[in-house]
């Protein structure tokens, strides 16, 4: 831990580069308080501020499945009272996936062009208001025109949770609150039909469309009042610069441009004076520009809609058929039974979601591509236990099916995340909107081509389609094996300190100090941090000047417009292995 300190120190130091007066004149106005545990007062209003984005998006998603289901639960009531045939219901129900995986491309776009505050509760607000007319229609084309539209407010709720999630938490934490918001739909898909289901046995299947959608628009109106776009709005740091917690990779102009931007919001959020000249805005882009940049352009998000694809695949395989499975090929006694075997499948997709953000957390340091992976493969045991256990053993089969659900939630969720995290922050929600499109092309293949394959081929070939697309899915996320991994010698600043500082060593308050706000550390106090960290004794390394890496000019093959392309490569310096200082004998121990 004393290494990390110390690498933490070299790294530090050599971020303060000279550059322009400017930016000289706002470094030295970074407040000293825009880290975690440095103020208290500063800390209490962070928590206080996440926990209230947390529970509004939370409530505000599984709202979304009010919406979004309350037709199904309504339409048996319909039915009876309208007379409609079963294919009716069917081609109403078709439009949905078509307009929602549609919309979610559309949205995510928007979502990054505009307030994510006003984007969601607009469009939960617009999901209840279509509900509420959907239940007073009679007419065939109203019906689906109506569901066409509610799919497409639907797909502005994903969205902007994706965004506030990655606005609002860091990193190394995101995947554990990221799992816990993807459980609000599972929480929403429990509620809906014990809700539906008593309004339209107590007043008729309108209501089972009117109460939802009453529900939706007083909960878009209650999103409005608590969101916000991002801590700066409110006066508080970027999630970044309070738990020093940047992405790897971050370059230390990065860094120091967040610090300086920390520092132009502090106390009333703001931007302004010295700090906020010397912050570079980045320029905007239009939308064209932000999807071939940021999302079409890289191959990563590619390899994770593709691999999406086949998640969703046998998500919606077993969720829509299994039941169907049991009651014509298990000869499972009736309907009633059958619900039964499948109801694991909600409950194990909460505990898995949950189970599979804190693995990528806190085993894999923020890696989300092999928790994904052993997850996949959790579901082709799974699947193939299902196709295997006897009908007979009726709580084996309901724990299959609960195994089901918690292991293709936890990579249905994380694959979202990975991909959010591997763009820039202005394409996230883009991202999220494409991966979600492509995603839901796969869920449509899973159900009139899927039943037309069993129809021709039997139950075996349902199952063969599972685990292919399985096995499909792992090998396309591979190549993304070493995804999120640290550089070697990189460390979590806040860890560091944490572990780092030791009572009892008043010598070496002024080096301490001088990482801890962000300035350069005095020469004279590599030797005590040294003896701070119980490391021995140290020196600035001489290859790297203390600044724990290097930088390289690379060049590459010719571009049809350029003769030769080149850039500059910042790598963990290979003489002290990303540390900044290197041991030195003659040292001085124990500055006084």
């Amino acid at each position: 831990m004393g290494l990390r300190f110390l690498a933490d120190c070299g790294r530090r130091a050599g971020q303060r580069l000279a550059g322009s007066a400017a930016a000289n004149d706002a470094t030295a106005v970074v407040a000293a308080d825009v880290h975690q545990g440095d103020n208290p007062e500063t800390d209490r209003k962070y928590a206080g501020w996440r926990r209230r984005i947390f529970y509004s998006i939370f409530l505000g998603y599984a709202c979304f499945y009010f919406t979004r289901n309350s037709f199904t639960y309504a339409a048996p009531g319909l039915r009876q009272s309208l007379g409609f045939s079963l294919e009716q219901l069917g081609v109403i129900t078709s439009v949905f996936p078509l307009a929602y995986g549609f919309s979610k491309l559309v949205a995510g776009v928007l979502a990054d062009k505009f307030s994510t505050r006003v984007f969601m509760a607009l469009g939960l607000a617009m999901t209840g208001v279509i509900n509420i007319a959907f239940g007073m229609q009679t007419n065939m084309l109203a019906f689906c025109g109506l569901w066409a539209l509610n799919g497409v407010f639907q797909g502005f709720g994903a969205p902007p949770c994706a965004k506030l999630l990655t606005t609002w938490y860091s990193k190394t934490e995101r995947g554990t609150w990221w799992g816990f918001w993807n459980t609000s739909h599972n929480t929403g898909g429990f509620l809906i039909p014990l809700l539906a289901g008593y309004c339209v046995r107590r007043w008729g299947w309108q209501y089972g469309m009117f109460v939802p959608g009453s529900i939706a628009i007083a909960m878009g109106v209650f999103l409005f009042n608590r969101l916000r776009d991002r801590p700066e709005t409110v006066g508080l740091p970027p999630i970044e610069v309070f738990r020093e917690d940047y992405p790897e990779g971050a370059s230390p102009a990065e860094k120091e441009k967040a610090a300086i931007a920390a520092g132009s919001v502090k106390g009333n959020g703001e931007a302004g004076g010295a700090a906020a000249a010397a912050v570079e805005e980045r320029p905007t882009m239009s939308t064209k520009e932000l999807l071939l940049k940021h999302v079409v352009s890289n191959p990563y998000v590619w390899l994770l809609a593709v691999s999406y694809f086949f998640v969703y695949f046998v998500r919606q395989g077993v969720s829509s058929w299994a039941h169907i499975y049991l009651l014509d090929y298990k000869g499972v006694a009736n309907a009633q039974e059958a619900a039964f075997r499948v109801s694991g499948m909600e409950i194990g997709g909460l505990l898995g979601s949950l189970a599979s953000g804190w693995t990528s957390d806190r085993v894999m340091r923020g890696r989300r591509i092999p928790v994904i992976i052993a997850w996949m493969l959790g579901v082709m045991a799974s699947v193939a236990a299902l196709w295997f256990v006897p009908v007979g053993w009726r709580y084996v089969n309901w724990l299959v099916i609960f195994c089901i659900g918690f292991f293709i939630y936890g990579p249905q969720m994380l694959v979202g995340l990975a991909g959010a995290e591997i763009v820039d922050r202005r394409a996230v929600s883009s991202t999220i909107g494409f991966l979600g499109w492509i995603a839901y092309l796969g869920a449509s293949v899973a159900g009139y081509p899927l039943t037309r394959l069993v129809t021709s081929s039997g139950w075996g070939a349902y199952f063969v389609s599972l685990l292919g697309c399985s096995v499909t899915a792992v090998l396309l996320l591979l190549p993304m094996w070493r995804l999120g991994m640290r550089p070697k010698g990189q460390a979590n600043v806040a860890d560091a300190k944490k572990t780092a500082v030791a009572p009892g060593a008043p010598a070496t308050v002024a080096a301490v100090a001088a990482v801890t706000t962000g300035q350069r550390v005095p020469a004279e106090g590599a030797p005590a941090l040294a003896t701070l960290a119980g490391t021995g004794t140290f020196t600035e390394c001489g290859l790297c000047a203390g600044t724990a890496t290097v930088i390289r000019l690379e060049c590459g093959p010719a571009t049809p417009t350029q003769a030769l392309s080149c850039r500059y490569i910042e790598t963990p310096c290979p003489n002290c292995a990303g540390k900044g200082f290197v041991p030195d004998s003659s040292a001085t121990v124990g500055a006084s």
